[in-house]
């Protein structure tokens, strides 16, 4: 169809580029393609099939020597507010893919930080919890009509969002207990990932994907969907936009083909870009929540438009949100209003207590305080516990008893109330897993993930409050 919706064109040029992307006789699909507009100076890489991604000469000579000279684009992975993602040949060895990650210019801040963390959380043969975080094989920089851009290469992977409902009610919870793994991992290291959802954890790729002729491999991801990008007015194309936008590919075909579903789930824990250290001070301007915790909520609705930084208290609860989402495919919590503070105060059962003098000023929570008592949280998590069965029917009653035990502790409002992830990997839901990884990976089925030299106990974390001009406010110690 003819556009009709796309800004209208400043003709001054920036970097060669336009400023505003120009009308074109075609909208993209707003369902599995970016917008169209992303594509200016300090945005998107405008990329195409066959394109050949090199570094900049620039790229920093702590570069290994030994890393590929460049890349090949054979077709589009995802796409994300932040990057597009790509899968990708290597120059060097035309038999290995990979996935190419080209962050938009003004998220090059979320770039480095995703590379940081992946570097810190490097795979090691002595910590098989590290095999969990998605594996960083090399990162750079490139220049294009757009800006510089932050480059991240990593192993190819399996979206969640994809793959769920497929796999069996054991298949999850391996899935969960993997990630768990990873995360007490990325906690171990000193990090907070910041941005658990469905979206931003998957598995890895059976192995026959890496072995298959990639010509074989291709077949099997589906025909190129295209929307071609042609302004209305030729004067207006520029070297900005991209000769067409591509919807991602089908990567689950070549999952299931290749014998995904038959073995394991390897899960990968990825998309750091909101991730943090801590103990170091970092700006909230570019703090992303897809499901933000009961405290980053609160601080936004309750403290005039505060941000909170990442914590791994915040982690474990999007983990136990993830776990619901999961199991039967319902969000925690519904509403991003403030009454979201009311949902999560009824599966608590109590109103916190730094929440209280905020809820008595709002009508709407205040007028509902008499639904938060602890025997209609009990009836509400027993509301939850029959959803779960329905949902599950081939787990026992016991089991999901044990499940729900074990989220109410992740999902408390209060983060000093949760349990670490060590804690999580070591409740009683996890009993048989955890026999089977001592058989597997020699693990003692009593302890978590022991700690590495140069790692450090995920017990303790600060959550920093600022205000919309970064402002330090406080700092309060999270248990």
């Amino acid at each position: 169809m003819p556009s009709s919706n796309v800004l209208v064109p400043d003709k001054s040029k920036i970097g060669g580029g336009l400023k505003f992307v120009p009308r074109c006789y075609f909208d993209e699909d707003g369902i599995r393609q970016e917008q169209l507009s992303l594509y200016r100076p300090g945005y998107l890489h405008p990329v195409a099939v066959t394109d050949i991604i090199r570094p900049d000469i620039s790229t920093p000579a702590s570069r290994s020597q030994d890393a590929p000279s460049g890349y090949r684009i054979l077709h589009k992975l995802g796409v994300g507010g932040e990057a597009t993602v790509w899968l990708a040949q290597e120059l060097d060895h035309l038999d290995r893919v990979v996935s190419l990650k080209i962050f938009s210019g003004h998220c090059s801040a979320a770039g480095e930080r995703e590379a940081r963390a992946l570097k810190a959380c490097m795979a090691s043969p002595t910590t098989a919890s590290s095999q969990n975080v998605l594996s960083l094989l090399d990162d750079f920089t490139i220049s294009g009509p757009n800006g510089t851009h932050k480059v991240l290469v990593t192993e190819v992977v399996m979206p969640l969002t994809d793959l769920s409902r497929l796999l069996s009610a054991s298949s999850k919870k391996e899935l969960v207990r993997g990630l768990a793994r990873g995360l007490a991992h990325v906690h171990h290291r000193g990090y907070a990932h910041g941005d658990i959802h469905d979206g931003n954890v998957g598995c890895a790729m059976p192995p026959r994907f890496a072995q298959e002729m990639i010509a074989d491999m291709i077949s099997l991801l589906s025909c190129y969907d295209v929307t071609m990008v042609i302004p209305n007015n030729p004067v207006l194309h520029s070297s900005s936009l991209p000769p067409y936008l591509l919807s991602p590919c089908e990567l689950l075909l070549a999952y299931e083909t290749y014998g995904g579903l038959k073995a394991p789930q390897e899960a990968r824990l990825y998309d750091f870009g909101n991730s943090r250290r801590m103990g170091e001070e970092d700006g909230t301007d570019d703090v992303r929540w897809a499901w933000p915790p009961p405290e980053a909520a609160f601080a936004y609705h309750g403290c005039d438009g505060l941000e909170v930084l990442p914590t791994m208290a915040g982690d474990i609860w999007s983990l136990g949100a993830l776990i619901v989402r999961l199991f039967t495919g319902q969000w925690i919590l519904h509403d991003t209003s403030s009454a979201c503070l009311l949902e999560q105060a009824k599966l608590d059962g109590v109103i916190p207590a730094a929440w209280r003098h905020y809820w008595d000023t709002v009508a709407y929570l205040r007028d509902r305080t008499a639904q938060v008592t602890p025997e209609n949280a009990d009836v509400e998590w027993s509301t939850r516990r029959d959803y779960f069965m329905q949902k599950n029917p081939n787990v026992d009653r016991a089991e999901v008893d044990l499940l729900i035990s074990l989220l109410r502790r992740m999902l408390s409002a209060d983060p000093q109330s949760r349990p670490s992830a060590d804690e999580v990997l070591t409740h009683p839901w996890f009993a048989d897993a955890l026999a089977e990884a001592a058989q597997h990976d020699d693990l003692c089925p009593t302890v978590g993930p022991s700690l590495e030299p140069g790692e450090r106990s995920a017990s303790v974390m600060h959550t920093t409050y600022r205000d919309h001009n970064s402002q330090r406010v406080s700092n309060v110690v999270i248990v």
